[in-house]
């Protein structure tokens, strides 16, 4: 197995572990070496649990995460990096 594919193997083990999100609303945006390293960028889709809370449809957002590995492929780092709006599942949104 190559390093490329070890390495996106254990990030998206790491993010189901870590998230409790099914492996299917994972996806690997890009895979580089960073220093001594690596740096994978992931998108998961996840509900908006704080919209649904306030009674607006259901709503998937996509957010991106940040997670480092050290030389030997082992993660040492991990945040969420970015978020945005992805899509409504039911209804469509009515601007006002």
């Amino acid at each position: 197995m190559s390093a490329i594919h070890e390495i996106q193997e254990k990030v998206i083990h790491f993010l189901t572990a870590e998230l409790g999100k099914p492996k299917e609303t994972i996806r690997l945006l890009k895979l580089s070496k960073f220093n001594e390293g690596w740096e994978a960028k992931i998108e998961v889709t996840e509900l908006n649990e704080y919209l649904k809370k306030l009674g607006y449809p259901t709503i998937f957002d996509r957010n991106i995460y940040t997670v480092t590995l050290d030389p030997t492929f082992e993660i040492v780092g991990f945040a969420q990096t970015a978020s945005q709006e992805r899509s409504y599942l039911t209804e469509e949104r009515e601007e006002t």
